[in-house]
């Protein structure tokens, strides 16, 4: 997940330009500020017309396999293969959907930001620049990346002093305010699910825990120091002023890479910051009730009612039918970031699938919620005649082992099934 710094040309003179090109820029004296925010950001049009995959069951010994291991539970399983629902047991009841929810945030950001996008962490300004010397204070604004640190940090202050940057005559500031700080969603149970995500806001060093914005700042300070530019000033954190110059800017690996990690890992934090991105708009706090709220839209833009309360599925209030979440799998496969999705779900025995259906060919993000007994599994997987076949399988209120083993017998039978 390596970084990459974007230089920006310092106008020693009066102000600054980025670039992408990855060599240092010659100052020039006088040339114009853009903003950093990408392209990237601007989501494409969502279906005008909201798709429902047809009913068309289909026959064989895989659905009796699949019938016995469900039947009498409180379980909800939906298969669907192309443009219809070949299987389909309770799948319109809604349910928790534990890290599950992962899935809907991750295809959400791929079709809102598109692959392409990275969290940037920006060094801006405010103040004068003139002679190489920043006339006041010098801000360290993040947009939510969760794995920058303290090497992101030496970089992006290595690239201001090779732009000709040599002295902050006032302080380094961690900006508080490009997500909001808020550490809780409705369904989450404090302290218990905090236990399970760190605090996600904006700007953040990975393994800080929580003086997130105050520890960056006084990090990139020191960096600062490091590389010979001097700080008059100390560091603080504030809220960060309109009208800021960005002088550098870090930004994380791609998109497709970090899901990868979230998926594969089931980590909680990269997906309530991602959460909070898609809730972000200029002039706007990201904030997880705005991120629920794109994503909810997001889904009813496949005809897809989904109670989104956060990205992270700790949440006991984040409800989907296994039928929805089936129809959002189909119309992935049919989306152009379709490969980076599929990729960054965990093959068997790999990830939070480890010991689990090694040597099957299934693509699936598990879901455990020990609160409220949840456990669910969905995903693809290939059957015995090259078939790319999607399910959900949510169970609730059933003994973890039990949970699994139906989990295991559902995929273990649509991968031997040859499906008409």
């Amino acid at each position: 997940m390596a970084h990459r710094i974007l230089p920006l040309a310092l106008a020693l003179g009066i102000g600054c330009t980025q670039t992408t090109i990855p060599q240092v820029p010659t100052p020039s004296p006088a040339v114009s500020v853009r903003s950093p925010h990408p392209a990237s950001t601007v989501a494409p049009p969502s279906p005008s017309v909201a798709w429902t995959p047809a009913f068309s069951p289909a026959a064989g010994s895989w659905v009796d396999e699949i019938g016995s291991a469900v039947s009498g539970r409180d379980v909800s399983v939906v298969i669907g293969v192309g443009h219809r629902i070949v299987y389909r047991y309770r799948g319109a009841t809604p349910r928790i959907l534990a890290s599950n929810e992962k899935l809907l945030t991750s295809m959400a950001a791929l079709d809102l930001l598109g692959t392409r996008f990275r969290f940037r962490t920006r060094a801006e300004t405010a103040a004068d620049v003139r002679h190489g010397v920043v006339r006041g204070d010098l801000w360290l604004v993040g947009g939510g990346d969760p794995t920058l640190t303290t090497i992101d940090l030496d970089a992006l202050a290595g690239n201001l002093a090779d732009a000709g940057v040599r002295r902050i005559m006032g302080r380094v500031v961690g900006d508080t305010a490009a997500f909001d700080r808020g550490w809780w969603a409705p369904g989450w149970i404090r302290p218990i699910s905090r236990a399970f995500v760190d605090r996600p806001t904006a700007l953040r060093l990975t393994g800080t825990g929580s003086g997130l914005e105050g520890a960056a700042a006084a990090a990139f300070r020191d960096a600062l120091a490091r590389v010979g530019v001097e700080v008059d000033g100390g560091s603080a954190t504030g809220t960060a002023p309109n009208g800021l110059r960005p002088l550098a800017v870090d930004v994380s690996a791609p998109l497709g890479d970090l899901l990868a990690h979230q998926n594969h890992e089931s980590d909680n934090l990269y997906a309530e910051l991602t959460t909070k991105r898609l809730g972000a708009d200029p002039g706007v706090s990201g904030s997880t009730a705005l991120g629920a709220r794109a994503i909810h839209a997001w889904a009813e833009g496949y005809g897809v009612d989904a109670a989104v309360r956060d990205g992270s599925g700790l949440s006991d209030q984040d409800r989907t039918p296994a039928l929805g979440v089936v129809t959002l799998l189909l119309a992935a496969q049919r989306r152009p970031w379709f490969p980076v999705f599929d990729r960054s779900l965990p093959a068997g025995g790999e990830g939070t699938l480890a010991g689990r259906l090694v040597g099957v060919p299934v693509r699936a993000k598990t879901g455990t919620l020990f609160v409220r007994p949840t456990s669910t599994l969905s995903g693809y997987v290939t059957t015995r005649d090259g078939q790319t076949v999607t399910f959900s399988v949510l169970t609730h209120d059933l003994p973890e082992a039990t949970a699994l083993a139906i989990e295991d017998a559902v995929v273990r039978a649509i991968a031997g099934a040859t499906i008409g």
